[in-house]
């Protein structure tokens, strides 16, 4: 297992508003650590998208907070975006080619190494990995 760098998490409210604010810290944050490029504007763009999925899909009343979550190791950083909303899944869809929405767990999983969704406590966590280096 990777050592555990640097970590970083806030919480934001579940507005539209926050979808830019949290991609504009996580670029401060995460260039301050050194990443930059290609890697640096894929971890901003999962950041962005998890966060705009999360404000989507969370039940005003339940919480109307949501939390950004960052752990750096070596060689890549793991971005975690949890919501009150354990019920409600993503999904994956087929976005129709007009659409202005349904392709930003598309883009989630373009450009992730990895990524998974966990349920506990009465909240949903939406995980992405993006590496450091891009893959040879």
């Amino acid at each position: 297992m990777a050592q555990q760098l640097n970590q970083w998490q806030r919480a934001f409210d579940a507005s539209p508003e926050s979808v830019s604010v949290a991609r504009h810290e996580l670029r401060r944050v995460l260039a301050g650590w050194g990443w930059e490029g290609g890697p640096l504007d894929d971890a901003v763009l999962i950041c962005s998208e998890l966060v705009a999925n999360a404000i989507v899909h969370t039940a005003p009343g339940l919480g109307d907070e949501i939390r950004v979550r960052v752990q750096e190791s070596e060689g890549d950083c793991r971005i975690e975006v949890l919501d009150s909303r354990p019920d409600l899944m993503p999904v994956t869809p087929t976005a129709a080619p007009s659409g202005e929405g349904g392709r930003g767990l598309l883009l989630v999983r373009a450009c992730a190494a990895d990524m998974d969704v966990v349920t506990t406590r009465g909240r949903k966590k939406v995980w992405a990995r993006v590496l450091r280096e891009a893959a040879a």
